[in-house]
């Protein structure tokens, strides 16, 4: 599979060849903060990450960048990042498509609970993780793929150009894992809150491209990484 980083593939597409797709992490909330592992559970965003869905959206806007459609996980902190975005892009009626197929990992008795928590719980019901809870990989990357093959199939059908795909930390990674995205080291592989990674779907040969992962230019310099590398 062909991967690229360059940043020129952040902008919209205009090949009707290829269907580019933005897939966009939500913004923060508390429990990203406090090291509290979400899952399923439905966590709105905080000021934080109603800042960085703002300066998403002003960026999509300064640069040009329209979606023709949104698909979106269900869960609250998405749909809130969501909105903001587009109200900012002043994208506000552009078609969303809710599913709970881009939603996070369900992972069980753990959510809810710190990440020291989990592992002192892992480690005490002789589990290797806390990652060893909730739903199994093969189920979540089920999930995920079908969600993204709808909207893909969708979208081919109603010829569109560029999609984005509004969902989760984890769920962007298992993506990338599906799409043997292989990055020279652990730290490319993070995805920041309202990151952006882009991956084209060329029509002709029915391949996916991973362009960019885990853009946050519209965030300003720096360099935007998750302390907490157990939180990958």
């Amino acid at each position: 599979m062909t991967v690229s980083t360059q940043n020129q593939y952040y902008a919209t597409n205009t090949d009707s060849n290829i269907l580019r797709i933005f897939i966009i992490r939500h913004g923060q909330t508390e429990h990203n903060v406090l090291k509290i592992l979400q899952g399923h559970k439905d966590i709105p965003i905080n000021g934080t990450g109603f800042q960085q869905a703002e300066k998403l959206g002003v960026y999509l806007k300064e640069t040009d960048i329209r979606f023709d459609k949104v698909f979106s996980s269900d869960l609250i902190r998405c749909q809130e990042t969501l909105q903001a975005t587009l109200k900012y892009s002043d994208q506000e009626t552009v078609p969303v498509e809710l599913t709970s197929d881009l939603r996070e990992r369900n992972m069980g008795v753990i959510e809810g609970m710190h990440i020291s928590d989990a592992e002192r719980y892992a480690d005490k019901h002789g589990k290797g993780s806390f990652r060893d809870f909730g739903e199994s990989f093969e189920t979540f990357t089920e999930r995920l793929t079908g969600g993204i093959n709808h909207a893909v199939d969708e979208s081919n059908q109603e010829n569109l150009h560029n999609i984005a795909l509004m969902s989760h930390g984890g769920a962007i990674r298992t993506i990338l894992k599906w799409l043997e995205y292989s990055a020279q080291n652990a730290q490319k592989i993070i995805v920041f809150n309202t990151s952006v990674t882009i991956v084209d779907y060329m029509k002709d040969s029915k391949k996916f491209v991973v362009r960019s992962v885990g853009n946050t230019q519209h965030l300003g310099d720096g360099e935007f990484v998750v302390s907490d590398l157990r939180l990958r």
